[in-house]
């Protein structure tokens, strides 16, 4: 069982999140908060796996909230939900400990899998994210690259750099096996490589794709 608690300022934002969290098994809403004041006590009271915290809040931001829970509590998962996906926020949330970034476009299929993959000692992060990471890179050659795939073939690639088969891909996008073989083709084209393990090692190289997405 997966104890989380739930820090946003929103009433009914929050009420959301807790509802998609709690119809799932696995996963248990041990605590919610509105305030990183209160988000930080809370967590100091209770057994808790799993933080996910929002951005902004009335009485500090996310990432001050975040280095405190960080400081006090080491092996606490937080993972930032919230609506933005600025490359400077995502950047210094990661930075700062966060286990994940997640915006609130997510589903709550997704958002259960997110969670439960961030106990499990994963790093989630919204393909929002991931591309607003990847754009601020600057490699040359790996620019130029990405600049002409589409955002499913840097999904497809993001997937297959951490090891994902085809039928992972599958179960993953819900995708047909025929469309996944095709998106393969044009990114291995793109890309320039023969196979799985180039791409992988190319995305590597340039230092991409280090945490897992979730669409």
């Amino acid at each position: 069982m997966v104890r989380v608690v739930v820090v946003e300022d929103h009433p009914l934002m929050r009420t959301g999140i807790i509802k998609a969290l709690s119809g799932y098994a696995g996963i248990h809403v041990v605590g919610e908060a509105s305030t990183g004041e209160k988000a930080i006590r809370l967590v100091d009271s209770l057994d808790v796996d799993v933080v996910l915290l929002d951005l902004r809040l009335p009485d500090m931001d996310g990432i001050s909230v975040l280095k405190e829970l960080r400081s006090k509590f080491s092996d606490l998962k937080v993972v930032m939900l919230t609506v933005s996906n600025d490359e400077s926020h995502v950047r210094s949330a990661l930075d700062n400990g966060a286990s994940g970034y997640l915006t609130k476009t997510i589903g709550p299929r997704k958002l259960v899998e997110a969670v439960k993959r961030a106990a499990d000692g994963h790093s989630p992060l919204s393909l929002e994210a991931t591309t607003s990471l990847v754009s601020s890179f600057q490699h040359g050659d790996c620019e130029s690259i990405l600049r002409r795939l589409t955002s499913r073939e840097m999904e497809i690639w993001q997937l297959i750099s951490s090891g994902a088969s085809n039928t992972d891909i599958k179960k993953r996008l819900y995708l047909s096996q025929s469309t996944i073989k095709f998106h393969i083709r044009n990114l291995f084209h793109k890309l320039g490589v023969k196979n799985r393990v180039e791409a992988a090692s190319l995305a590597h190289r340039h230092e991409l794709f280090k945490s897992e997405a979730l669409h």
